[in-house]
């Protein structure tokens, strides 16, 4: 395969071993960015669908129709699951068999899920609307029935919002005294308790107010200690389903602006390690000085936005299309990793160290919330046969954030003992972990560099060959 003309300059390098010090050749490689926009794993625009519409209505997706969704550059689909035909009974095993088809659906489709389920959707009225939601007791069993469907179908869920609780599963106007006016009860944290017992340890909900989530777990955000350790809070993020709406976001921010100011600051440091979701929803005169670009963006970095609704609110969406910032929500929504250089060893011995320095950047508004695999792949020039070099140093590509500037990344591997001599190609593969998503190149992270990704492997080559001797 031809590779493209890039700068290469070689250097000797001082590498340190357990029991010798010795010099290696190294080649210098720079990589040119990429503007194009393409979908990647657990972020971006999503579409929205209701597998569970009202009452018996079902309206399954099809694998196709995922697939189509991915040839868009989509990779995430939002659902709404309407179980208001159970608000007095439990789940039956048609419905239960029904949802674990649609995650099967888009486990093939390659793509992932934002799953909600709500006990009525209401299109009219105002607030606090009379839908009925259920009792606690009956979302309890709810959830535990499906626990073994999200345990068994979390590799292809992003992330859950919370759902269950009042007008949309948007926790606000409930029936069933799940919620109080603007703040949470003990029924509240019970749902909440459930939800996270229900999904494995690796996987975060969402929640649409970020004071609720103050009120569980105190108002400091989380801090990289903190950070993926499995707990309650380092598992919750949010949603906001009325972003740029007004000044308040129609509700979600205080009307106090210095409180206002303080819950956004919070959101904005509490993202860098949960995943931040939700969508447009007016377009009105009180929405016009929000809903601009300049602001959008602004608000869209600050939060850290990893998921927006591209089917809501229309004319929000189109006025960012005339205005020319909907390619680049596209491309900024969540996490996009730019390689800016790399210094790779030219030469090198079977059964020893073989270490990678890279430099990049995040030029998304957020960071993957997910664990994320991360390997070194050589490829024989001979035979074209692969070998996975694991990272054996602490590197987390979650902790790679949009606001650190040119990070600076050190990749410790070894090479196996049995290496055949020859010429290697040198690859970086961001998997997804999940054993049926490794190796599924549409599962896999892909660089936002030209001429490095492998469509058909879901390897991004680094431009770099090293003679094994």
């Amino acid at each position: 395969m031809k590779r493209p003309v890039c700068v290469m300059v070689f250097l000797v390098l001082l590498v340190f071993s357990n029991r010798m010090l010795s010099a290696q050749e190294a080649e210098v490689v720079t990589y040119t960015a990429s503007n194009e926009n393409f979908p990647n794993p657990e972020r971006g625009f999503y579409h929205q669908d209701t597998p569970l519409w009202m009452g018996t209505e079902r309206y399954p997706q099809a694998i196709n129709d995922l697939q189509a969704m991915r040839l868009e550059g989509i990779s995430l689909v939002r659902w709404y699951f309407l179980i208001d035909e159970y608000r007095d009974r439990e789940l039956d095993v048609e419905v239960l068999g029904f949802i674990e088809a649609q995650f099967m659906a888009a486990r093939e489709a390659g793509m992932k899920v934002i799953p909600r389920f709500a006990y009525n959707f209401p299109e009219g009225g105002e607030y606090p609307y009379q839908e009925p939601d259920a009792p606690l007791e009956r979302i309890l069993t709810h959830i535990d029935q499906l626990t073994p469907i999200l345990q068994n179908n979390s590799d292809v869920i992003a992330f859950m919002e919370i759902g269950f609780v009042g007008a949309w599963g948007e926790w606000h106007s409930s029936t069933n005294g799940l919620v109080d006016e603007g703040s949470i009860n003990t029924n509240s944290a019970a749902i909440v308790e459930a939800l996270l017992n229900a999904l494995p340890a690796d996987r975060m909900i969402a929640m649409r107010y970020a004071p609720y989530k103050q009120a569980l777990y105190g108002t400091a955000p989380l801090n990289e200690i903190q950070a993926f350790s499995g707990s309650p809070q380092a598992r919750m993020g949010a949603h906001n389903d009325c972003f740029l709406a007004s000044e308040t976001d129609w509700g979600t921010y205080p009307e106090d602006a210095s409180e206002r100011d303080a819950l956004r600051t919070y959101l904005s440091f509490d993202n860098r390690y949960v995943p931040q979701g939700g969508e447009t929803c007016n377009a009105d005169a009180e929405a016009q000085p929000y809903i601009v670009c300049e602001n959008a963006l602004r608000d869209l970095a600050l939060i850290r936005f990893s998921a927006l609704n591209i089917d809501y609110q229309e004319d929000v969406l189109e006025g960012w299309r005339t205005e020319g910032c909907f390619d680049e929500i596209a491309q900024q929504l969540g996490y996009r990793f730019r390689l800016i250089d790399s210094v790779i060893p030219t030469e090198a011995q079977a059964g020893e160290t073989f270490n990678i320095n890279l430099t990049l950047i995040n030029d998304g508004f957020a960071s993957p919330y997910n664990p994320r695999g991360l390997e070194v792949i050589l490829r024989s020039q001979t035979d074209e046969s692969l070998y996975h070099l694991p990272v054996t140093n602490s590197v987390d590509v979650r902790l790679w954030l949009p606001d650190a500037g040119e990070i600076k990344v050190v990749l410790e591997t070894k090479l196996p003992e049995d290496l055949p001599v020859g010429e290697y190609a040198v690859l970086l593969n961001l998997p997804d972990p999940a054993s049926a998503l490794y190796g599924r190149p549409e599962y896999a992270i892909r660089l936002a560099n030209q001429d490095l990704w492998e469509a058909e492997t879901g390897f991004n080559d680094l431009l770099a060959v090293v003679s094994v001797k």
